[in-house]
């Protein structure tokens, strides 16, 4: 086997004679060199050394120039662009140095001469400095599943724990064009899937897939940043493209191949631009911008992509940094009626801005939780972002299975996102409270001071509480937002919303930041009176007399349909009297019963 040179020299620096040599005996592979124009000489047969013993430094392989067209101006973007900070190299943790001799020597023992490329988010993450378990890897000779056993054989030659591949079949009908292989590896799951390129029958949408080279691969995949290889064997990074590191450093969402062409091949690569752009904080391109608002996108977006589908982006946006930044640019690319997809037999009652209202009370559900510094989890957030968005939508009905009403937020959560029923029922238990809390939030600023304030509106406040339990405090700060005018409610007439408390507070007479203030002012006394009440835990509160008790101290016989009533009874006197003792309690009680039994 050929020694391995370990100096880099510049490629000009050698004789031509001597460069035409060394590529004809493999030494030299045009597939590593560096933008700057020095080399370094990979193993014969496609194999690096170990990793430990690789250096450092990023080669950089690329088919076309590297200088990347220059962004189109004027392009829609989450934010204003910025230049990203790119590694000159990638650099790998012990666990992923570890995997990765694994298969290399996996490939060595089965003699296949496979190379092997980490692709996509992986490449890119680790290039931004930031660690990712996203690894998929692309195989250049063979199917996913038949590497997978290739690798298992290895294992079990080595005595080491095997564990089946799962495999994951493409579907084209729903754009999933790929067989994909799963396994772990060192406890690390790896998606293990061949390089592929597409070709389309006469008269079909549907493409063939075949195995494709690099270059193929890479120009297939979503957006430039995402088709960059890290080829393992020879420890390199390749942009194939020609764009994808400049793009990265750039700040900058764009597509390998037109647009179009892109998002038709699969519609869900635009909630991907989507989900990306406004994770990193890049700037889509406006030709990108374009083809994502275009009708054509739109239906192909509500036809072919399965709704489980939109639901796991949404989530990923959700999750995200910037959860409101990504439905604002849905809103923008008129995305967002078919992402929130209301049900058929509602869409006539909705105001043709129901996007807009409903992004504008996210925003300003938003605004309310920053200015109170709530912290929220992914859970609680989700919660939260949700009800607000569907807060125009409160009083919408739709006719669900079986001919019964049904809120036509629960369809969206339910049927347009596959989302959890919890999150439906959820949302509308949010609404509910919504209006009573407003109305305690009135009480509150005529009473002057919490202190001051009627017995019954602590019992209403510590109800809630006790309904909404750990997520209470996502009920008094969604409340609020009932006072812009963006918060009307949708699908009814003004007779039946009458008894809906919202303000409009912020209508186009007065200005928008001040309504804002007076928002997060109304949150901060709601959050501040359950703290001067004592209710803060009443969720957690048991209390102090139980049914048992309750029959006792009444000399009741039996439990009878009066018992829920006294029991609940004792409650709201426990949530007037946080303090009160099982004495107190019982003396409420008899008092209670004595004036209510005979009703």
């Amino acid at each position: 086997m050929a020694s391995v040179l370990h100096t880099r020299l510049p490629i000009r620096a050698l004789p031509a004679q001597t460069k035409n040599l060394l590529r004809t005996s493999g030494i030299l592979n045009r597939s590593c060199t560096r933008s700057l124009g020095s080399w370094q000489p990979a193993l014969l047969w496609g194999l690096a050394p170990p990793l430990s013993t690789q250096a450092a430094g990023v080669s950089v392989r690329s088919s076309s120039s590297l200088q990347a067209a220059a962004p189109s101006t004027g392009a829609a973007g989450s934010s204003s662009k910025k230049m990203s900070t790119v590694r000159d190299n990638v650099v790998l943790n012990d666990t992923e140095r570890e995997l990765f001799n694994t298969l290399l020597e996996a490939t060595q023992h089965a003699g296949t001469g496979t190379v092997l490329r980490c692709a996509g988010g992986w490449v890119r993450d680790k290039l931004l400095g930031k660690d990712s378990l996203d690894i998929d890897i692309a195989l250049d000779n063979m199917l996913g599943k038949d590497f997978a056993d290739k690798v298992n054989e290895f294992l079990l030659s080595k005595g080491r724990e095997v564990r089946n591949a799962a495999v994951i079949q493409s579907n084209p009908d729903q754009s999933k064009h790929l067989e994909t292989a799963r396994m772990k590896i060192n406890n690390i799951w790896i998606d293990l899937v061949n390089l592929r390129s597409e070709t389309y029958a006469q008269d079909s949408r549907i493409p063939q897939m075949e195995f494709g080279t690099p270059e193929q691969d890479a120009y297939r995949r979503d957006f430039t940043i995402n088709s960059l290889f890290y080829n393992i064997n020879q420890g390199c990074v390749e942009d194939l493209t020609g764009r994808g590191l400049a793009d990265l450093r750039a700040g900058l969402m764009r597509t390998p191949l037109p647009p179009l062409e892109t998002f038709l091949d699969d519609p869900l690569r635009v909630l991907r631009a989507v989900r990306f752009g406004t994770r990193f904080g890049f700037e889509l391109d406006a030709a990108l911008t374009a083809a994502a608002a275009s009708e054509q996108v739109r239906m192909a977006l509500a036809q072919k992509i399965s709704r489980e589908r939109v639901g796991t982006e949404l989530e990923g946006m959700f999750n995200g940094p910037n959860p409101l930044a990504s439905v604002k640019l849905l809103l923008q690319l008129s995305l967002f009626p078919v992402v929130f997809a209301p049900p058929a037999n509602a869409q006539s009652l909705l105001d043709a801005n129901f996007s807009e209202h409903c992004v504008e009370c996210m925003a300003a559900a938003e605004a309310i939780r920053v200015s109170q510094g709530v912290t929220l989890d992914n859970e609680e957030r989700r919660y939260f972002l949700l009800a607000a968005l569907l807060l125009p939508l409160r009083q919408c009905t739709t006719i669900a299975a079986k001919g019964k009403p049904a809120p036509v937020s629960t369809h969206i959560v339910r049927e347009s996102l596959k989302w959890r029923a919890k999150d439906g029922e959820m949302t509308v238990l949010l609404h509910e409270v919504a209006p009573e809390l407003l109305s305690i939030a009135h009480q509150l600023s005529a009473s002057g001071e919490a202190s001051s304030a009627p017995d019954s509106l602590k019992v209403t406040m510590g109800n809630i509480i006790r309904k909404l339990k750990q997520h209470w405090r996502l009920g008094f700060m969604l409340a609020p937002v009932l006072t812009s005018r963006h918060a009307a409610p949708l699908g009814v007439d003004s007779a039946s919303s009458a008894g809906d408390d919202t303000m409009s507070e912020d209508s186009s007479s007065q200005d928008a930041e001040a309504a804002s203030i007076k928002r997060s002012d109304m949150a901060a006394s709601l959050l501040a009176a359950a703290e001067a009440f004592g209710l803060q835990d009443c969720w957690q509160w048991k209390a102090l007399m139980d049914g048992k008790q309750v029959m006792s101290t009444l000399g009741l016989q039996k439990a009878g349909p009066e018992l829920g009533k006294i029991m609940a009874a004792a409650m709201d006197w426990q949530l007037v009297h946080p303090h009160g003792t099982l004495d107190e309690c019982k003396q409420y009680v008899q008092a209670w019963w004595e004036t209510h039994k005979s009703k």
